[in-house]
């Protein structure tokens, strides 16, 4: 099934060769075998856009330009790459300036932050990827989906 199905097999392999990547990729800039790099969504390059620009790209060898298929799937791609490297980055700066705030609320002498019933529980401080991330995935989207259609 799978591999009859060139879209979805150049999306994955994509996203899936993304993730392994990070592991070589972490240890050149860090020089830590880092094996969870593996299972999380960010650093370098971005699995995000690597299965969008993946799958847009074999729409696009598939297709062709004018298929109402390939404008679908690059517009999708460009909001998951802006997602990517724009909203859910800011996201993640909010929440690091919050939990501080939070902490600095109630760590203050009259305990404001029980006063305003604060959670416990602290936002998730991730930082989503960069630009230059968001462009990594994009070359090995195209290079994967390439290398799919040979």
């Amino acid at each position: 099934m799978l591999h009859s199905n060139v879209l979805l097999f150049s999306a994955l392999f994509s996203a899936i060769f993304a993730q392994i990547i990070k592991v070589p990729i972490n240890y050149w800039r860090n020089r830590i075998w880092d094996w969870k790099a593996v299972f999380q969504p960010r650093g370098m390059p971005s699995s995000h856009t690597a299965l969008m620009v993946g799958l847009t790209t074999g729409c696009l060898f598939e297709y062709g330009w004018g298929d109402p298929y390939f404008a679908i799937s690059f517009s999708i791609t460009l909001i998951v790459m802006y997602d990517t490297a724009g909203v859910r980055r800011q996201s993640g700066q909010h929440a690091i300036v919050l939990n501080k705030l939070t902490s600095t609320l109630q760590n203050s002498r009259g305990n404001i932050g029980n006063k305003l019933k604060t959670s416990d529980i602290p936002l998730k401080e991730v930082l989503d990827h960069n630009p230059s991330e968001v462009v990594g995935g994009i070359f090995i989207g195209i290079i994967t989906a390439i290398m799919l259609a040979m």
